[in-house]
């Protein structure tokens, strides 16, 4: 049995679900390895269940944190329904989205950066959300839905809708997804369509950023 100090990531069970903690000072690779042995070994026990990522003693990278959620699918069908930041980003998605359609979230007065927005359901045709930062949607993408960002769009899903990140200008803005095949994509000044018919499902997720002068997906 393991001491806590010598576990990366604490696995905490609630009335809805589990709650993931990293500890502050493991490595994303020794955390991973723990959660890929623990989802083997207990995959009945974890199967389809609701996990909440509480990141706010060990904050991690975009892309660490879709890595973690593919594993989470691929080996439990796990749903990450929850992403808690540090203080000043904290997020909760339990919250009751507006409706027909998400719109963009006010922040508080004094905040120096606004918080990221996140989309908890499915865009579906005709949603539009604008988000003042970055924006995160725990969903689908669909056809004729629309998600506008000063920051990075991150889509826990297939984003088959327009997507515009960097709204204000901003070159180094990116757009991940699981899967990207959208009507369009932008980033800055910049706009791409990408090429129609079946694609190769990516290993993980896919990334869309500006190379040189042009807008390119690549896959990881």
């Amino acid at each position: 049995m393991h001491s806590n100090e010598s576990i990366p990531i604490q696995i905490k069970a609630n009335r809805d679900g589990f709650i993931l903690v990293p500890e502050a000072k493991a490595s994303f690779d020794s955390i991973m390895t723990y959660m890929q042995q623990r989802l083997e070994e207990s995959h009945d026990f974890f199967h389809n269940a609701e996990m909440v990522l509480d990141l706010r003693e060990k904050p991690l990278r975009t892309d660490e944190i879709l890595a973690l959620n593919h594993l989470l699918e691929e080996k439990s069908q796990v749903k990450l329904s929850q992403v808690k930041l540090a203080d000043s980003l904290d997020f909760l998605l339990d919250r009751p989205q507006p409706r027909p359609a998400p719109t963009v979230r006010q922040d508080a007065p004094g905040n120096k950066e606004p918080s990221p927005l996140v989309i908890r359901t499915t865009c579906r045709s005709g949603a539009r959300v604008v988000s003042p930062s970055d924006c995160v949607v725990l969903g689908d993408v669909n056809p004729g839905a629309e998600i506008i960002a000063v920051g990075d769009i991150v889509v826990f899903g297939s984003l088959r809708g327009l997507a515009h990140a960097g709204a204000t200008g901003n070159r180094s803005a990116r757009i991940w997804a699981i899967s990207i095949a959208p009507h369009q994509i932008r980033i800055a000044d910049l706009v791409a369509v990408p090429p129609q018919g079946n694609q190769p499902i990516p290993k993980r997720y896919e990334i869309a950023e500006i190379q040189g002068d042009s807008i390119e997906v690549i896959t990881v």
